[in-house]
């Protein structure tokens, strides 16, 4: 059955349900009930008038969802939702019973036209109801200087007074901004696209932690410890940690200070490396972020890695970190499960070997990495248990050089690629025989 015949199918199965309920809510409330799989179907059974559609018309019957009609709807959001982009699902649920209020209003028919009428407005509201909004997400960049901007293709880290002195002073503001205006210094700036309130919102976070993950992995590429930069949306950095611990009915205190990097030279550097061919790459994924688009590409993958990297980087446990880091390098070299370690260590090994060199010593970790990835995940090593890492390298600095060496290869092969695993195969094979030269097993990087 085709996808418009489905939806005529659902939609009419919507209306039968609607009016066998509206019957016997009448004959038997305890039956009535009975439609309905838990409290939260019941409670929003009720087709409502759009608050937009003026005058509420009282002369139509009572209309309800059961739950079946519930997911019969969603079952046609789902399909729509290809239709549109720049709106949810749940986006499209709700136009859709919007519609369908000012459709019985209208008394349209419920047959192939009308149907279609009936879709097409859902479709209409839901895409008038985008628009763009910029977010300014409350951002630590410990050490950036009031006057300087960092861009990162559309993205910009700015000083937050620029944007505070254009904000209204109310409640809100005291709430929100004066209780927390000693935690952060400068404000993300994120532009969306036309898009709604819901995915809009979404995206722009997401970005957020992209551009987090991006500046974790350059303060790591410089051997700076940042874990004073935050994003307000995440717990706080402590300079302090303490504890109470007793023996014996002996009480004592004990804790630990961080002493915190003066990042005023990073900012810089990071400004500098902006305006490389590596800055141009992470502006490219700045404004693939931020985008409104459903395509995977191989620009996604590298957004993830950084993402999975940035996330990495705020856990304060060395056993889910590597779980995170080694999720961010997979990301990047393969989809099917066929050979996957094998297509892990062999292809990052390459990538990381073109620009550092010491080819054999890059199979060597990425495997010792992934095979304490599988025993966490699969195997013995409990998360809880273990103390301390069995590995004789820092795997942030596996991770970050995965990464950047990727965004060079990725770029040269078009970030926009669709993604699948022959054309992964097709980028890595090529990689994988120049990685052969001897030339390439010399160590380079310190």
């Amino acid at each position: 059955m085709s996808a418009a015949n489905q939806d005529i199918e659902d939609l009419n199965f919507i209306i039968t349900e609607a009016i066998r309920l509206n019957k016997l809510s009448r004959l038997d409330p305890e039956l009535y009930k009975s439609d309905f799989y838990n409290d939260i179907d019941c409670i929003v059974s009720s087709l409502k008038p759009p608050q937009d559609i003026g005058e509420i018309d009282h002369t139509l019957i009572q209309f309800n969802f059961s739950s079946a009609a519930q997911k019969v709807l969603e079952n046609i959001a789902k399909r729509q939702y290809r239709l549109t982009e720049g709106v949810t699902v749940l986006d499209l649920e709700t136009e859709i019973r919007n519609s369908i209020y000012i459709h019985l209003k209208n008394n349209g028919s419920f047959d192939s036209p009308g149907c279609m009428k009936l879709l097409a407005r859902a479709q209409k509201r839901a895409k008038r109801s985008r628009k763009q909004i910029t977010y300014f997400f409350p951002f630590n960049a410990v050490g950036l200087s009031p006057e300087k901007e960092i861009n990162i293709g559309n993205l910009k880290i700015i000083h937050k007074d620029s944007i505070y002195a254009k904000v209204k002073e109310d409640d809100h503001y005291r709430f929100f901004i004066k209780s927390n205006e000693d935690i952060f210094n400068c404000l993300l700036h994120i532009p969306i696209p036309e898009s709604s309130s819901n995915l809009s919102k979404h995206r722009a976070e997401n970005v957020a932690n992209f551009i987090y993950g991006v500046i974790r992995v350059f303060t790591t590429s410089y051997h700076y410890k940042a874990d004073q930069i935050i994003l307000l949306n995440h717990p706080f950095h402590k300079d302090t940690t303490h504890y109470i611990a007793s023996s014996n009915d002996d009480y004592w205190i004990e804790g630990s200070y961080l002493f915190n990097e003066d990042l005023k030279e990073f900012w810089d550097l990071f400004e500098e490396d902006l305006k490389s061919d590596i800055g141009t790459v992470i502006s490219k994924l700045a404004n693939h972020a931020s985008s409104i688009n459903s395509k995977e590409c191989l620009a996604d993958r590298l957004i993830d890695a950084f993402y999975w990297f940035g996330e990495a980087a705020k856990d304060n446990n060395e056993n889910s970190q590597i779980i995170k880091l080694v999720t961010a390098m997979e990301r990047l070299v393969t989809l099917s499960d066929k050979d996957i370690t094998n297509n892990f260590c062999n292809r990052i090994a390459c990538t990381i070997a073109v620009y550092h060199g010491d080819l054999d010593r890059w199979k060597s970790d990425l495997s010792k990495i992934y095979d304490l990835r599988s025993n966490l995940v699969h195997g013995s090593r409990s998360l809880y248990k273990s103390y301390s890492l069995p590995l004789d390298f820092n795997p942030f600095q596996l991770a970050y050089r995965t990464i950047l060496s990727t965004c060079i290869l990725f770029d040269k092969a078009g970030l926009e690629l669709s993604v699948n695993e022959s054309k992964l195969r097709y980028i890595y094979t090529e990689l994988i025989e120049i990685g052969k030269d001897d030339k390439y097993k010399q160590k380079k990087s310190p």
